[in-house]
């Protein structure tokens, strides 16, 4: 009988020898098994991803054959990437799939803290600590085995290191865990780019190799994370609205097509302090409320949704925020202060601040001031007084001062091909006030000729196009566009006291047709009019530069200035960022504008000029040297138009100083205190 047993099992052996299959387990689903968090956690005890879901899909990725190569996280500070993904990846590389590992950190103490105060408490709370080779001492004194910046077990290796060039030049791994990346230096003189020598670690298993990137951003353009992120498929992490059951992407504000935002909602009291219970998400789609006890569950349900196409299939990359931080972090309610002291309620924005929550809670790159424009935010600074007229009781009654000046810029563009014939321009015009006390007053603005290249025409734009007149900058022609502008020069202004002005000085852009614009300006005698041209439209300017921003042309001294014009640029930007105070002062460059009428003044025909063009730094070896200045889309004539504007103060001062030798020392400060000391 027991003879037929064993007999019967051998052959039952026999026949399903082969009949087996190697199951690795996926990273997150072996370290619920078999990690566990050591007392010095906050959470104590056997490890769950269902404390930070949004870190599951994201460990998985290191799996072996998982079809991922390079994964990115620009995330929020302390949201338990390095707990739940950096940890338990290295730990699944030794116990579960040995493989050779590199672990990087920002610096030797970032690199000891990770491995004593993470990696080895876990690995010795979960038992596995036998899995490690023990600590030896070799020739030189040198140790081996189990130390903080080297952990040896079968099948593999680990190197803990920095970013030093010197790391990355010699160790062969097939998985890669790079901490705080944006603290890593871009590049290296001597070694080039540190992603590639990242990636250069991993060439002997370039089939198989993992590499993960984590970091919270700093600025646009010189982020390390930035670059990794956009080569992948930019994942954000989406909730189930629990009123309208579809899934939204999570983010501290969306704009809506109508001009409206979800996200984040709260309520000030009268004395303008936070409401705690008014706290809530606004769906983007239903304008449902989501309340923050509601976040646990919401997490457990969540999703990474693709928003991009990757540059090569296997590259991934996840945008993360602290608003989906696990419950026990900061609370939207803190998130909410800490915005609210970054941005106070008719105050001036603390750039410094609202820099450390982009970065830090909202995961965000941040643009530096100028970067981005918004018209929106201008458009508030619209006042009362009306189009066309000195507003002079206006400024009195803000108290900004006196009028010092009145200039009127205009900017040209089209074309003149005069082989074939075609004449089509276009002259774009504004009339500002000058303050005495730095503040300007926007008067009047327009256009003489039609021109708009036609990429930029719409629909209606092309069904006009028989009826549209063609204007021309040749003179003697009924449709010369220099006697519609002339008219402007010469024609008074009424004030709203019933004082009339006339324009001070004139600026005409001179870039693109010099000799048309040059015989303008030379034909009139009893006006100052003076041509502008930009020296750095394609030339980024250095930030250490220390130069003015006019120069006198040394061929037409008086007549041309060379203007730097990203400095400019760059000063109008940051002017379009002052806000009012709460007691209706307005702070020096601040820009007002008047009531809309007659469509003037509107965000299509003219504030949204304003955003056609976004700055763009200038990185060398990690470190931003300089930035320029660059066209988004082509409708940027007022905006070029406002930056000539900021120029005339300069340029009026610098006439002054011709005139007269008494002004060879006056500068614009100084003419205001002298007119202001008149009041």
């Amino acid at each position: 009988m027991l003879k037929e047993i064993v007999v019967r099992n051998v052959k039952r052996i026999q026949e399903n020898v082969y009949n087996f299959s190697m199951k690795t387990l996926p990273p997150s689903e072996w370290a619920e098994k078999n990690l566990i968090l050591s007392s010095e956690s906050k959470f104590y005890g056997l490890f769950s991803y269902n404390r930070s879901p949004y870190t599951r899909e994201v460990v998985d990725n290191m799996k072996p054959n998982s079809g991922v190569e390079v994964t990115a996280i620009m995330k929020c500070s302390q949201s338990g990437y390095t707990q739940s993904v950096a940890i338990p990846c290295m730990i699944y590389h030794i116990a579960e799939s040995p493989a050779n590992v590199m672990f990087l950190s920002s610096s030797d103490k970032m690199v000891q803290n990770t491995i004593r105060g993470r990696f080895d408490t876990v690995m010795e709370s979960s038992g596995l600590s036998s899995l490690l080779k023990t600590s030896s001492v070799k020739k030189a004194n040198q140790r081996t085995g189990d130390t903080d910046f080297k952990k040896e077990y079968t099948g593999g290796t680990m190197i803990n290191a920095t970013y030093s060039p010197t790391n990355l030049r010699f160790h062969s791994v097939e998985v890669v865990v790079a901490d705080e990346y944006d603290d890593a230096p871009k590049t290296d003189k001597k070694e080039g780019s540190i992603f590639d020598l990242v990636i250069a670690r991993t060439k002997s298993y370039a089939d198989t190799r993992r590499l993960v990137f984590m970091s919270s951003p700093t600025t646009k353009g010189i982020s390390n994370i930035e670059q990794v992120y956009e080569m992948g498929d930019k994942r954000k992490w989406n909730w189930k609205c629990p009123c309208c059951s579809q899934y939204i992407p999570i983010l501290w504000r969306v704009e809506r097509e109508d001009g409206t935002f979800g996200g984040i909602k709260w309520v000030l009291d009268e004395n303008d302090k936070l409401i705690d219970n008014s706290v809530h998400y606004e769906c983007q789609l239903c304008r449902g409320k989501i309340e923050y006890k509601s976040k646990y569950a919401l997490n457990l349900t969540g999703e990474w949704v693709p928003t991009a196409v990757p540059e090569k299939p296997s590259y991934r990359s996840y945008s993360f925020n602290a608003l989906c931080n696990p419950p026990g972090f900061e609370s939207w309610s803190d998130l909410v202060r800490q915005w609210l002291k970054a941005c106070p309620k008719n105050e001036p924005i603390d750039i410094d601040a609202l820099k450390v929550f982009t970065n830090t809670q909202l995961g965000e790159l941040w643009e530096d001031r100028g970067t981005t424009p918004r018209a929106t935010s201008l458009m508030s600074n619209i006042g009362v007084y009306e189009i066309g007229k000195i507003p002079d009781k206006t400024c009195d009654i803000d108290g900004n001062g006196k009028i010092v000046l009145i200039s009127l810029c205009c900017d040209l563009g089209g074309i003149m091909d005069m082989v074939n014939g075609i004449e089509d321009v276009r002259l774009d015009w504004e009339i500002v006030v000058h303050t005495s006390n730095g503040q300007t007053y926007s008067v009047n603005h327009g256009s003489v000729g039609t021109f708009k290249r036609s990429r930029w025409r719409n629909k209606k734009d092309r069904e006009r196009e028989s009826d549209r007149q063609m204007w021309t900058f040749n003179y003697g022609l009924p449709n010369s566009v220099w006697d519609k502008f002339k008219e402007i020069i010469y024609t008074p202004l009424e004030g709203e006291s019933g004082l009339y002005y006339d324009i001070d000085i004139t600026l005409v852009d001179t870039g693109h047709f010099t000799k048309l614009a040059y015989n303008f300006i030379t034909g009139i005698k009893d006006r100052l009019v003076v041509g502008i041209k930009g020296d750095t439209v394609e030339k980024p300017r250095a930030t250490d530069k220390n130069s003015p921003i006019i120069s006198h042309s040394r061929e037409n001294k008086g007549l041309l200035y060379i203007l730097d014009v990203n400095l400019l640029k760059e000063q109008l930007a940051s002017n379009m960022a002052l806000i009012q105070g709460s007691d209706g002062s307005q702070p020096s460059g601040f820009m007002n504008f008047p009531q809309p009428s007659e469509g003037k003044y509107n965000l299509k025909s003219f504030f949204s000029h304003y955003e056609s063009e976004h700055r763009i730094p200038v990185v060398k070896n990690g470190q931003e040297v300089g930035f320029a200045w660059k066209k988004k889309r082509e409708d940027n004539h007022f905006f070029d138009v406002a930056v000539y504007g900021l120029a005339s103060r300069e340029i009026f001062i610098a006439d002054l100083r011709l005139i007269d030798p008494k002004n060879k020392n006056l500068t614009w400060l100084e003419l205001c205190e002298r007119i202001n000391s008149r009041m």
